[in-house]
Parts: C-alpha cells; structure tokens; sequence
C-alpha cells in the first residue's frame, strides 16, 4: 500500500463493523458498556478485547497509534495526550534497562528541563546539560557520562538551536 493511502485509510477501516465511515470517527465517550460484566471484565483483563475508559484508550487513539505505526513500519505507536507525557513515558522506556543517565541539550523547552531536574534527578536519573550544536562538546559527554539515552530538540523551543543528528 501507498504511503499515500495509508495516510487516509490505515485505522479507519475495521473488519466486522456493518459500515465503513468516510473518515475516521472522533468518539468523545469516557466509558464504554457491555451487556455482560464478564465481557467487561474480559476487555479490563486484555484491552485487545475491546475499551472500558478513555483514559486507558479509545477508537480514536487506537485509529491514530495504528496509522503512526503504518506509516513509520512500526511495530506499535502510542498517542498520549500531551508532548510532556509523550517525553515522559519515552525517557521512561529508554532508561529501564539502561544506564540511568541523560545527555540532554542546554537549550530545551522549560518545562522538560524542569521535568529532569524535578522529576527524574530525585529518582537516581543523572542529568549532564550540553550544547547541542557543539558537536565536539556533546561527543565529550557521551564518552565521559555513558548516558542510557541523549535528549535534543530538533529544533529547539524557544532558542531555534538546531544540533546536528
């Protein structure tokens, strides 16, 4: 299939439903019901089997994960309801079987910065800031500090500081 194609098509099609929808539903309920608990309690067990709440997930956030993960030939995506969680949960994922170590970039957006120094610093996560854009400097603190994983901007928020990937 066409990266094109799946743009439009891949998480909107589900087999089995008795319509196709033009374009993917947007579905704003919290909590989803079943004519039997044990079905309930099935989906709490294995949310494969189907939604209980929102904030676990939905058809919608199932939709978006399935087309990410087509269009970048992943195995799984996961959509998260803001950036700061989306960081979380990644630096989260990179350090659990690392080093609890970061090389991160002297120019990131406030509230990251705050979320390592806050956050992941009173957890035992060690935090090296460095300019991004000195090649050299960065090559330094990796070899020096052995990070679990180094963080950066692509294009920094605020400063626009573009390091070199």
């Amino acid at each position: 299939m066409k990266i094109e194609t799946k743009a439009v098509h891949v998480g909107d099609r589900k087999k089995g439903d008795p319509c196709t929808p033009s374009t993917t539903p947007i579905f704003l309920a919290t909590s989803f019901f079943y004519d039997e608990m044990e079905t309930l309690d099935a989906v709490f067990a294995d949310p494969s089997q189907g939604f209980a709440y929102a904030r676990y997930s939905n058809p919608t956030n199932a939709a978006l994960e399935e087309l990410c993960a087509s269009l970048e030939n992943g195995a799984g995506a996961l959509a998260c309801s803001s950036g700061m969680a989306g960081l979380h949960i990644a630096l989260h994922t990179a350090l659990l079987d690392r080093r609890k170590s970061i090389v991160a970039a002297n120019a990131l957006y406030g509230a990251s910065t705050n979320m390592l120094v806050k956050m992941m610093e009173p957890f035992g996560v060690e935090t090296t800031f460095v300019d991004i854009c000195d090649t050299e400097a960065v090559r330094k603190a990796i070899e020096q500090n052995k990070p679990g994983c180094v963080l950066m901007e692509t294009v920094s928020n605020p400063l626009l500081r573009v390091g070199e990937l």
